[in-house]
């Protein structure tokens, strides 16, 4: 019972966050325009999915609709997250024109990779009756393998996220006690190096399982990379509408010159 309440005061204790950084401020930011449809799309996934597990005597179309559904939803929840992440770093180099192009291309590249992977692998997809009438949901009787690249092209994206991120707090940033520059590296590490792990999970499943448990995670990290992406803007404005922080920013944010800039709050 405690747990319980544990668990609702912390939903409360977000929304209270979420409502006082997020809908308080009136005006439409590029920070909120992506917040939002990150953070609520989890919201459309979950009933879908929920649908495409327990249906009962659905046909194929149904099934294949609710599959491309997801897909579609997955990869859009998966490259908003990715764009957020991509702003962070962004910021951490003070909007520095080459991070920029290589932020770009690296999401242009993933986004062509991951647009072949599907027209090969959605027509792939067949559906068929369960071999015990207590399964229910659309059971899928086969599928090629290929889906497994959609994961690796994720794991590049988050290493030169990654990388790019470790690169600037070693060069610039080891000995600088700053907490909003701490918390920037190291939430940013934590997050992509999650991202990372779900992924290889993600291929041991599509390659150590059968067929029918493919998505077994994959829902599971689109969810996870819209929470973690939401969560690291949330903490960017709390930080942001710390007035006391200001004095330290100034002495300790040389390389970071975006400080009390609107950007760090739009993040």
């Amino acid at each position: 019972m405690d747990s319980l309440q544990d668990l609702f005061n912390d939903v409360r204790g977000l929304q209270i966050v979420t409502l006082t950084l997020i809908w308080s401020q009136w005006d439409w930011s590029v920070g909120k325009v992506l917040f939002v449809p990150t953070r609520y799309i989890p919201f459309i996934i979950i009933p879908i999915t929920l649908f495409s597990n327990f249906t009962v005597n659905s046909d194929v179309h149904t099934c294949k609709v609710a599959l491309y559904s997801l897909v579609a939803l997955d990869a859009v929840a998966i490259t908003l997250s990715e764009v957020i992440f991509s702003f962070r770093v962004y910021a951490m180099w003070n909007r520095d024109r080459a991070v920029l192009v290589i932020s770009c291309c690296t999401a242009i590249v993933s986004l062509v990779a991951l647009i072949f992977i599907f027209q090969s692998f959605l027509p792939s997809v067949t559906f068929g009756e369960p071999p015990l009438s207590i399964i229910s949901g659309c059971y899928k009787t086969g599928a090629n393998s290929v889906i497994f690249a959609s994961f690796v092209v994720i794991m590049g994206a988050e290493a030169v996220t990654t990388a790019l991120t470790l690169y600037r707090a070693f060069r610039h940033f080891r000995h600088t006690p700053n907490a909003l520059i701490r918390n920037m590296t190291r939430d940013g590490v934590f997050y992509c190096l999650s991202m990372f792990i779900m992924s290889v999970a993600n291929v041991l499943v599509i390659f150590l399982l059968p067929i029918q448990y493919s998505e077994l995670l994959s829902t599971y990290q689109s969810v996870m990379h819209t929470i973690l992406a939401t969560r690291m803007q949330l903490q960017l404005r709390k930080v942001d509408r710390r007035r006391y922080f200001a004095d330290t920013l100034r002495e300790s944010l040389t390389p970071m010159s975006f400080w009390r800039s609107t950007f760090l709050a739009d993040i």
